[in-house]
């Protein structure tokens, strides 16, 4: 293992992009890598949206996205995330965390997963429109009752190489609330052209009938008619994510990222659900304090 170092286990957020200045020890040669013992505290500023596949529900603007850490021997914050590191080594490693549920950020605008840049991102409305056919049962989301924030908690195992690394996770809801579960299945890999830095990152999640249900079903706790009632059920959300960045300087940088991620039928069929893809675009610029 790198003396000093630990990898960054967290990828959700704008960090990803951020992290590769010079300013970061000379032995950190990874993305995703950040000084034991030091803060790590960045900003993008840019344009971007994060489509919102819900009926009411407004596209979201990307505009400022912080970024703010901190790596231990053991224990990590990681925006949104906080976690013990159990196992560190070049080529694995294992960490347990607790994190906040992402579905929630379509029914609210003040959530990490709209603060802080999501690895769920968009492709451009120019095209074939990706819309569900028209249903005279949509439901907009200020007709039914608020949906609540989860707490989850959930183990990562890590399998590195040179350019690439295999991601591991599992998780459940522990502030009972939707007591469902997901897990993920993510790839990445890493190279460099000229001056740019390249990331792409295909990811596979299973999301259970709980957690879909939860947030995406409609029932006698929502204000409409019983012939609405919908029973959404789990599947599996295939996602892809493409990435670039290139020094400006040790504290500046370039950024660019694009993805998209497919919904299942159990939540598309829902009478809330209008779109049947999620996805931010956004383009900027990173600074590391």
């Amino acid at each position: 293992m790198m003396s000093g170092i630990k990898i960054r286990s967290a990828v959700l957020f704008i960090v990803y992009y951020l992290a590769n200045m010079a300013s970061v020890n000379a032995a950190c040669v990874t993305p995703q890598c950040i000084e034991t013992g030091n803060w790590r505290i960045g900003i993008a500023v840019g344009a971007g949206v994060k489509s919102n596949p819900l009926i009411g529900g407004d596209a979201i603007p990307l505009i400022v996205l912080p970024d703010i850490a901190y790596y231990g021997d053991n224990i990590y914050l990681d925006n949104a995330e906080v976690g013990y590191q159990w196992q560190q080594h070049d080529t694995y490693a294992l960490d347990a965390f607790i994190s906040i549920n992402s579905e929630k950020a379509f029914f609210t605008f003040w959530h990490p997963s709209n603060v802080f840049l999501s690895s769920q991102s968009v492709l451009s409305e120019i095209g074939p429109s990706n819309d569900a056919p028209f249903n005279s049962r949509q439901i907009s989301i200020d007709q039914v009752s608020s949906r609540r924030w989860a707490v989850d908690a959930g183990i990562r195992l890590h399998k590195r190489s040179n350019h690439a690394e295999w991601q591991f996770t599992l998780k459940t809801d522990v502030s009972n609330v939707h007591n469902g579960q997901q897990f993920d299945v993510a790839y990445r890999y890493r190279w460099q052209l000229a001056d740019w830095h390249f990331t792409i990152a295909p990811t596979l999640s299973w999301k259970s009938s709980k957690l879909i249900d939860y947030y995406y079903g409609i029932d006698e706790q929502d204000n409409v008619f019983n012939a609405q009632y919908y029973h959404a059920q789990g599947g599996w959300q295939p996602s892809l994510a493409l990435s670039a960045s290139k020094a400006i300087n040790p504290r500046w940088q370039w950024l660019m990222r694009s993805s998209v991620t497919l919904l299942h039928s159990g939540m598309t069929d829902s009478p809330l659900v209008a779109k049947k893809t999620i996805g931010t675009v956004f383009l900027g610029i990173g600074y590391v304090f």
